[in-house]
C-alpha cells in the first residue's frame, strides 16, 4: 500500500510506511473469539475501515453467529458500527460500555453477554474476564 505524501510527512521512521495494509488484508488477523478493544469516546476516535470490513466480510459470506468476538470499548463509539456487529451476531461480550437499540436488544435477549463497569475499573476487572494485556 502506498502512503499518501502526508502520512509520509508526518511518519519520522520511514521502515514504519513498509507496515501499511489495506483493512481488507487483515480480515485473518480477526479470527472468532478474538478479543478487540479500540478506542471511543464519541464517533471521532474509534476506527472505521477495519470494523466496517469485518461487518461486511461476515454479511458477504453469510457468517451471522458463526464470527464474534469479544468487543472492549471505554464508552461510546460510534452505534452506526457497534448496531451493525450487533444486527450480524458479531459480539459475544461488549464491555464496560454500549450505546444502541441493537447492542440493547442483543443484551436483553441473551445473545451479548455485557458487563457495565465504570471506566477507571475496567483495567481491574478485565483480568477476571482473561483479556491479556491488562
Amino acid at each position: 500500500m502506498e502512503a499518501s505524501a502526508l502520512l509520509k510527512s508526518r511518519v519520522r521512521r520511514p521502515s514504519y510506511l513498509k507496515k501499511l495494509a489495506k483493512a481488507e488484508d487483515l480480515i485473518h488477523h480477526f479470527p472468532n473469539g478474538t478479543y478487540i478493544g479500540w478506542s471511543g469516546f464519541t464517533g471521532v476516535g474509534y476506527p472505521k475501515k477495519v470494523p466496517t470490513i469485518l461487518a461486511e466480510h461476515v454479511e458477504k459470506n453469510n457468517l451471522q453467529g458463526k464470527l464474534k468476538y469479544n468487543l472492549f470499548v471505554g464508552a461510546s463509539s460510534g452505534a452506526e458500527t457497534e448496531n451493525r456487529w450487533a444486527k450480524n451476531n458479531m459480539i459475544e461480550r461488549r464491555a464496560p460500555h454500549q450505546v444502541g437499540k441493537e447492542i440493547a436488544k442483543g443484551i436483553n435477549n441473551g445473545n451479548i453477554k455485557f458487563f457495565d463497569k465504570h471506566l477507571s475499573m475496567f483495567p481491574v476487572v478485565s483480568r477476571a474476564l482473561g483479556v491479556s494485556g491488562a
